[in-house]
C-alpha cells in the first residue's frame, strides 16, 4: 500500500514553520515596541514567505512509496558525490570506476534527478556522461527515467536501483534482465 510523503512531509514542515511563525512575530512585536515598525512588515514578509515555500514544497514533494518509511524515501533528497563504482560492459567485464578515473555529482529533488559524470585523462577533465529526469522511489527501490540524456535511453526508459543509505552514504545495485550491470557507492555533498 502506497502513501505520499507530501502529506507526512506536510505535517513535519508545518510544525517546524509555526515555531519560525512565533519566533518571527514575537521578533517584530518587539520591533515594533521599540518603534521600528518598518522592520515588522519585513519579518511579517519573511514568515508568510517561508509559510508559502513550505508549502509549495509539500505540493511537489510527491514521490510514492509503496513500503518503508517516507523518511527513508526523504533520504534521498540531496546533493551526492561519487565515491565508487563499476558496471559490466557489453563483453560482460567488470569495469571499475577508479580504473576510468571518473568522478560524478548526482542531484535528487523531489521530482527528479540529474547527474554529470567527467574522465579525468591526463589531469585533463573529459565529459563521460549525464542525464536528467524524474524517478520514483520505494523503501528500497529507486527508479530514474531519464528525459535528457547523451547515452541514447529512450523516452520512458527505467532505470530501476535497489538502494540503501548507510550513515551518510547512498548505495545502489542496478539488475537489467535478472543481471546485475551495475554498483555504486555516493557520499551525501549536503
Amino acid at each position: 500500500m502506497g502513501f505520499s510523503i507530501s502529506a507526512i512531509s506536510a505535517v513535519s514542515v508545518m510544525g517546524a514553520i509555526r515555531h519560525s511563525v512565533k519566533a518571527f512575530t514575537l521578533l517584530a512585536v518587539l520591533t515594533s515596541a521599540s518603534g521600528f515598525i518598518g522592520i515588522q512588515n519585513v519579518y511579517a514578509d519573511t514568515a508568510s514567505s517561508v509559510v508559502m515555500s513550505a508549502e509549495t514544497a509539500s505540493a511537489e514533494a510527491s514521490v510514492d512509496t509503496a513500503t518503508g518509511s517516507a523518511a527513508q524515501v526523504l533520504a534521498l533528497v540531496g546533493s551526492w558525490q561519487l565515491v565508487s563504482g563499476r558496471y559490466l560492459n557489453e563483453k560482460h567485464e567488470w569495469v571499475d570506476y577508479q580504473i576510468l578515473n571518473l568522478s560524478a555529482i548526482k542531484v535528487i529533488s523531489a521530482r527528479h534527478f540529474s547527474f554529470t559524470t567527467m574522465k579525468n585523462v591526463d589531469g585533463v577533465s573529459q565529459f563521460w556522461a549525464a542525464g536528467s529526469g524524474t524517478y520514483q522511489a520505494t523503501a528500497t527501490e529507486y527508479t530514474e527515467r531519464p528525459e535528457l540524456n547523451p547515452f541514447g535511453a529512450t523516452k520512458g526508459a527505467e532505470f530501476v536501483f535497489s538502494y540503501a543509505i548507510k550513515g551518510q552514504e547512498l548505495h545502489t545495485q542496478r539488475v537489467e534482465n535478472g543481471e546485475l550491470k551495475e554498483v555504486e557507492v555516493w557520499q551525501r555533498l549536503d
